[in-house]
């Protein structure tokens, strides 16, 4: 019983945690997915983003950035060519990147790599004795729905993992300061508030952790913090596509506001609250009833964590033990649920953030009470969540297209030798019927413009992308075919165009 108490107390070293990262998500792995891991193919999956970060991030790969633009409705961005994300988050992909070559399945391998080093990274910064890392584990499957975000195409696993690193750097610095953990908890403060403004709240950890390290590390800090927020701004206004209309936030009541119409705006503020009240509930009524639905998931899994660390936070309290990295969570967390109400929306993957934040902060400061709250997550949410599922694999019917389109657009664009971006840019007729997982087709650093078919259809709207990929016998073909729009390759599925002219 000695040995087991001595090495609960022991904390692993790096080499230890990293390994201890890799088996847990390859035991997870396993349990939760059929299909083997070498025999994934991303092309089938229905997230369109993960296209579109894939398309780029290839295209760094491969030719040092977009040859063309990325964007939404013909539109790029003000600096550079890339899409609605920016080049700072694509070339955080890209350069791991390297390591796993230019393929459909790049992020997949990237994402695997960062959840392993968001792991490991936390429990080495933290100090993890054995059995917390246990607790961590154990409540990360009860969460369940953050491990399945590192077996995709979407940047989710990224910035999951920095929050993990921002924590337990944070965790490190509140015991002796150190060079290093300062510059990893603003490194990874910092790429999270670039990547997502709101993250600026995340800086919390580390100024609480060197509050008492006397005024200039505040001072460097808090600077710190801000310049990262001013680049974050200048990325979304300058170097990151306008999404279609706007940003993707609401913010037409402070517009209204700004036009002195403050009823309009609160009257305007309050209707969108409680549509978003009614479709929250909408999905969480459902998966109470047996019927999940995936955004139902996502609230009753940030509900339950949250209840979680609020009775944590008053047993520690009243024990006068450490509560400071729980009430940051809270404060966080609460925050960033608000802005995803009110100017946003809520999907299960963006309440994984938060979740994370809770996690970290609970598995720093509590061990013991995990002995109620593990069981308690377990029997809530474990038989909601854990299905066993497949992930997406290749097919011929699929996988023949795709080589085809690939290969006839390859053959155009170097035949034509334009260092016009446009004119390396495929305008992509979303809406369409033509599925999204066509658009890994697009070589190698080719642009895709996401263009609403309607757009397309629109012959009052300019097309400026040199190809457009649409479905048979649709309103965006037939005003292609009137504009004299010549065919490049037609499948099963899609039809491409080439735009005649200069």
């Amino acid at each position: 019983m000695e040995k087991v108490k001595k090495l609960m107390r022991t904390t692993p070293n790096a080499l230890l945690c990293v390994l201890g990262a890799i088996v847990f998500l390859f035991v997870f792995y396993s349990l939760a997915y059929r299909t083997p891991l070498w025999d994934v193919w991303l092309a089938p999956n229905m997230d369109n983003d993960e296209v579109i970060y894939n398309r780029q991030i290839v295209s760094v790969i491969t030719h040092g950035g977009p040859q063309g633009y990325f964007g939404y409705d013909e539109t790029h961005a003000a600096i550079g060519r890339y899409g609605g994300w920016g080049p700072i988050l694509i070339w955080a992909y890209a350069l791991p990147g390297f390591l796993f070559g230019s393929s459909i399945n790049t992020v997949f391998w990237c994402n695997i790599l960062f959840g392993i080093l968001g792991l490991a990274i936390f429990a080495r910064a933290a100090r993890l004795n054995v059995w917390q890392q246990l607790v961590c584990a154990a409540t990360l499957v009860c969460l369940w729905i953050p491990l399945t975000l590192i077996f995709c195409g979407s940047s989710e696993s990224l910035h999951n993992a920095l929050v993990l690193i921002a924590v337990g750097a944070s965790a490190a610095l509140s015991r002796r300061y150190s060079h290093g953990w300062f510059v990893l908890a603003a490194f990874a403060c910092g790429f999270l508030t670039i990547s997502r403004p709101y993250a600026l709240l995340f800086w919390l950890f580390p100024l609480v952790a060197l509050w008492h390290d006397g005024v200039r590390r505040r001072v460097v800090c808090g600077v710190t913090a801000a310049v990262s927020f001013v680049v974050a701004l200048f990325n979304m206004t300058m170097l990151t596509a306008p999404y279609f209309s706007g940003s993707g936030l609401d913010f037409t009541a402070l517009e209204m506001l700004k036009q002195g119409d403050a009823a309009g705006a609160v009257a305007y503020q309050m209707e969108h609250i409680s549509i978003q009240l009614r479709t929250i509930w909408a999905e969480v009524l459902p998966t109470l009833r047996g019927n999940t639905t995936q955004t139902g998931a996502g609230c009753l899994v940030f509900l339950a964590i949250l209840l979680v660390t609020v009775a944590c936070l008053v047993y520690d309290w009243r024990g006068k033990r450490p509560v400071r990295f729980k009430i940051g969570a809270l404060i966080c967390s609460v925050a960033i649920a608000v802005v995803l109400v009110v100017l946003y929306n809520v999907m299960a993957r963006h309440l994984m953030l938060p979740c994370m934040l809770l996690l970290a902060a609970l598995v720093i400061e509590d061990a013991r009470p995990a002995l109620v709250y593990v069981p308690v997550l377990a029997i809530l949410l474990l038989p909601m969540n854990a299905q066993r599922s497949s992930l997406s694999t290749s097919f011929p019917e699929m996988a023949d297209q795709i080589t085809a389109v690939e290969a006839a657009l390859t053959e155009r664009v170097e035949a034509r030798n334009s260092d016009d971006p446009w004119d390396n840019t495929l305008a992509y007729a979303y809406d369409d019927d033509v599925f999204h997982g066509y658009l890994y087709a697009v070589p190698a650093g080719m642009g895709i413009e996401f263009d609403w078919n309607t757009y397309l259809a629109d012959s009052s709207k300019t097309i400026y992308s040199r190809y457009a990929m649409v479905n048979h016998g649709t309103a965006a073909e037939a005003r292609l075919l009137a504009d004299g729009w010549q065919e490049v390759i037609s499948t099963n599925d899609l039809v491409v165009y080439e735009r005649q002219g200069e």
